[in-house]
């Protein structure tokens, strides 16, 4: 399921209960609550009927039947709104999401316009001049209201040359707790103009096909961002709160067309039914912040298994590398390997050989996810199985080609330098499969070691090619790394650089390998003020005594 989709299920709801006032009117299951004039007592238990000139309270209470459900109905809608309204504003706190403060500023203003509105017209704060106008009025202004900060918050977004950005406001607690403020003294403000202050026009006219001409304004408004708006701001920034967004509009269109074009009178059925339609837009947004908080945490869950994962992962990936810097007589070797993410492609190793012959590796896969280290994970396998077996260094390398190859069909490569050091220590043989060495002579010239055949697991048909060095004194060093540490980058974005590790491991050449690799480890870290590597790194160095 498209996790920027409500389910199927919920959108089929919504729709069926948008249309089941107006299904429901048309075959006559219709709720009056007005009283009627000519059978006044008709809303009146049979059984209260007799006792109603003892006492004449019961025929008022059962005459308040409209205002005491219209009561019921406004505050369950503002409830939804400002508790959704609140929510929303925490959401984006939490989240970021751009859609929130949007649905947020229209939800709970409308809340507070919807309590101070059903205050005033039950006269528990202001004494409301007309009635009869003031309900249908303030429904519209309302309305009207709430669709308008819609409109007016989502069209700038549409029009923003980068959708994706997010800009988080400065100070950003005081600002929601200035506009809460604000949008209650507002509300306040408006609710008082429409009871006492203003007088209001006629709201209700029963004989025209438009009975209620204000409301036409939420409608069209309604359908504007409800058909054009809404979806295209959906599409630019897919979530299900602003999915919920879209949805919403089809209970407050509906909402809209009963008041506009049905409602004759005050608290008739088509009033009542825009009152329920208006509760369902309102949890719509509800329900979609709802269940976007419970994919977060089912995410949430899965992303701490998918990090346990890694973390055994990793752990098991580092007790494949060398425990401690080995003890090869005749030499100094020392490395280090560390991944940019939570398990990596980098890999090396130190072979012990018959005839006191020294193996060294350092092997790179494509890739530096959980696919590369178990493939490295094989490579490495192979590797020691060949040489337990193999004396010849090109046929071990061949087979380990043809073996990478027969297991991931030329979907991954790797890099790798393998050379063997003689057991006089006075040479090696090595193959640099797309990968390079360096040895650093005593003197403090350099010789590039280039490679001689393609990365493993590319090529099938030929042999892999193997080159001599004959010429290693007492103190050369051999060099193998990574392009994890080249590549480093420092927060100017300038790259380490070979020439720097180069002239690095130079400078410092008097130091004992174990801690000249340590430093170098430090140096890199400093150069790149903290941040990790974008790919892995490993370098291996090795001195001759």
């Amino acid at each position: 399921m498209n996790s920027h989709l409500l389910p199927k299920s919920l959108v089929v709801v919504v729709c069926v209960l948008s249309l089941l006032p107006s299904t429901a009117g048309l075959v006559g299951n219709d709720i009056d609550t007005e009283q009627d004039s000519e059978a006044p007592y008709e809303n009146i238990p049979v059984q209260l009927r007799d006792h109603i000139q003892d006492d004449p309270t019961i025929e008022s209470y059962y005459m308040l039947r409209g205002p005491f459900f219209y009561t019921v109905l406004e505050w369950t809608a503002s409830c939804v709104a400002f508790f959704t309204g609140l929510l929303s504003f925490v959401h984006y706190r939490l989240k970021k999401d751009i859609t929130t403060p949007i649905i947020g500023t229209a939800m709970l203003f409308t809340g507070l316009l919807d309590a101070f509105n059903i205050l005033a017209a039950d006269r528990l704060t202001f004494p409301v001049v007309d009635l009869d106008r003031f309900i249908p009025m303030s429904w519209a202004i309302a309305r009207t209201f709430n669709v308008a900060i819609l409109f007016a918050g989502a069209l700038p977004f549409l029009y923003r040359k980068n959708p994706k950005f997010i800009e988080t406001p400065p100070q950003e607690t005081r600002y929601l707790i200035l506009l809460g403020v604000l949008f209650s003294v507002s509300a306040f403000a408006i609710t008082q103009i429409q009871a006492v202050v203003v007088p209001l026009p006629e709201a209700l006219y029963p004989e025209l096909t438009v009975r209620r001409p204000w409301d036409m304004v939420p409608l069209v408004l309604w359908l504007i961002t409800g058909l054009i708006i809404l979806p295209r701001f959906w599409k630019l920034y897919p979530s299900l709160f602003s999915y919920s967004l879209l949805l919403c509009s089809v209970p407050a269109v509906m909402s809209e067309l009963h008041v506009s074009l049905g409602s004759k009178e005050l608290f008739d059925y088509h009033f009542f039914s825009a009152c329920f339609l208006k509760i369902l837009a309102y949890c719509i947004p509800l329900t979609g912040l709802m269940l976007d908080y419970i994919n977060a945490y089912r995410a949430e869950l899965e992303l701490q298994k998918t990090e346990s994962k890694l973390k055994a992962a990793r752990q098991i990936q580092r007790s494949l590398l060398p425990s401690d810097a080995p003890n090869f007589k005749g030499l100094d070797a020392a490395g280090f390997s560390y991944s940019s993410d939570a398990v990596g492609g980098d890999y090396y190793d130190f072979i012990r050989i018959a005839d006191e012959r020294v193996g060294v590796v350092v092997g790179d896969v494509s890739g530096h996810d959980l696919a590369a280290s178990l493939l490295i994970s094989q490579t490495r396998a192979y590797l020691r199985a060949f040489f337990s077996t193999v004396e010849d260094l090109s046929e071990i390398m061949t087979r380990l080609n043809n073996a990478l190859i027969a297991d991931t069909q030329y979907r991954r490569f790797v890099t790798m330098f393998v050379a063997t050091i003689d057991s006089d220590r006075r040479g090696f043989s090595f193959a640099a499969a797309g990968h390079q060495g360096y040895v650093l002579k005593k003197d403090g010239s350099t010789r590039i070691l280039d490679a001689t055949f393609l990365p493993l697991g590319m090529n099938r048909n030929d042999s892999v090619k193997i080159a001599r060095i004959d010429d290693i004194q007492s103190g050369d060093m051999l060099l193998v790394v990574t392009d994890g540490i080249t590549e480093a980058l420092s927060p100017q974005k300038e790259q380490y650089g070979i020439e720097r590790l180069l002239e690095f491991i130079h400078i410092n050449s008097e130091q004992n390998v174990r801690e000249l690799v340590q430093m170098l480890h430090d140096d890199v870290d400093r150069f790149c003020a903290g941040s990790s590597p974008s790919d892995d790194v490993t370098v291996v160095l090795i001195r001759w005594k």
